[in-house]
């Protein structure tokens, strides 16, 4: 296993083509197999995978949105010291790509939220996908985070060190320029209205016009 992931690794930085499209096809395999092999250097393997996301030819750079996915779908939250700088790579090609690249980014991202540990989920988006001034990619944010804190439950993120945080990005989505980024913020609303706690956040952090 060990030298099958130093070949895979080795093609990946090959100039040629076919070889570097079987390094990111293998990579997904041998995680599954022999995860155990892949974790004591899942952030070489991360940052090979990432490189190519910004790969000029799309096919490539869809090929390693894909990978990217698969290893969070496989290593669950082993994946969560490398989900901030995924991220980083992912959301930008859901606005600045072919439209099958921002589908593939989008899909790859919502495994990330499915997978890793909430908390670090929710931490992401908040600190990487909520603020961008790119509408699609707070239109991808504001869905992945609706359905993460669906997922949790008001409840349990009343309880959280990021409550006051998240009322505050909820009520700033739901005023977004875009449609559909808006109608996920007020979603999240009236989610946190429901809770107590929640809604005297809210109260506070926004005026009684726009609440």
């Amino acid at each position: 296993p060990q030298q099958s992931l130093q070949e895979a690794l080795s093609m990946l930085g090959s100039d040629d083509w076919e070889l570097k499209k079987k390094g990111l096809f293998n990579i997904p395999r041998l995680a599954e197999s022999h995860p155990e092999v892949l974790l004591c250097r899942l952030r070489e393997i991360c940052l090979a995978a990432t490189s190519e996301v910004t790969n000029l030819r799309s096919m490539f750079s869809g090929s390693a949105i894909v990978t990217l996915g698969e290893l969070f779908a496989i290593l669950k939250k082993d994946m969560d010291s490398e989900a901030d700088e995924v991220a980083a790579v992912l959301l930008p090609m859901v606005w600045n790509s072919p439209e099958f690249i921002q589908k593939a980014a989008c899909q790859s991202l919502g495994m990330m939220v499915e997978n890793v540990t909430p908390a670090r989920a929710m931490t992401v988006l908040m600190d990487r996908g909520v603020k961008s001034r790119y509408v699609q990619v707070r239109k991808c944010a504001a869905e992945l985070l609706l359905s993460l804190m669906e997922k949790m439950g008001v409840a349990k993120l009343a309880g959280t060190p990021r409550a006051e945080r998240l009322a505050h990005v909820a009520g700033t989505l739901a005023q977004d320029c875009h449609k559909d980024t808006r109608h996920y913020g007020q979603e999240m609303v009236k989610m946190l209205l429901n809770n107590q706690k929640f809604k005297k956040l809210l109260e506070q952090s926004l005026s009684p016009h726009d609440l």
